[in-house]
């Protein structure tokens, strides 16, 4: 699929500096972004293309916060001045996936979208009278 980098700039405003955030740059995270996401039955079109932009700029937020500052994720637990320390925990988490995702504000949403395209629902197969009270022909079960 094709990354246009000006689509993703009106959609993502914080990575419109073409100085800071070269095409060059923005297309390096759209080839790791792809290792990460596919076209499938679940996600195609417009969806597929919102779920990429979005980790696009999760991958470019993690690549930007660890050149500028090396910066830790989660919710600082402790700190001191004295020899500087801080402590991290982690938030609430099911995977390593969900951990990676919480990071950013972009990961949070692209995570948001992906449960919502896993979640279930339908019931496919079967023999009719299973969805009954009654067998074929009216015999009760």
């Amino acid at each position: 699929m094709n990354f246009d980098p000006v689509a993703f700039r009106a959609a993502f405003p914080a990575f419109a500096d073409m100085i800071t955030y070269p095409d060059a740059m923005v297309l390096g995270w759209f080839s790791i972004a792809q290792a990460y996401l596919a076209s499938s039955w679940a996600m195609q079109g417009t969806t597929l293309t919102t779920a990429q932009q979005l980790l696009v700029a999760h991958i470019g937020t993690m690549m930007t916060n660890a050149m500028v500052d090396g910066s830790a994720t989660g919710a600082v637990v402790s700190a001191s001045e004295g020899s500087v320390s801080a402590s991290f925990a982690p938030p609430p988490i099911k995977s390593s996936l969900d951990y990676y995702l919480s990071s950013s504000t972009y990961g949070i949403q692209l995570s948001a979208l992906l449960d919502i395209l896993a979640a279930g629902g339908d019931y496919v197969g079967g023999l009719p009278e299973r969805s009954a009270f009654r067998k074929v022909g009216g015999v009760f079960c």
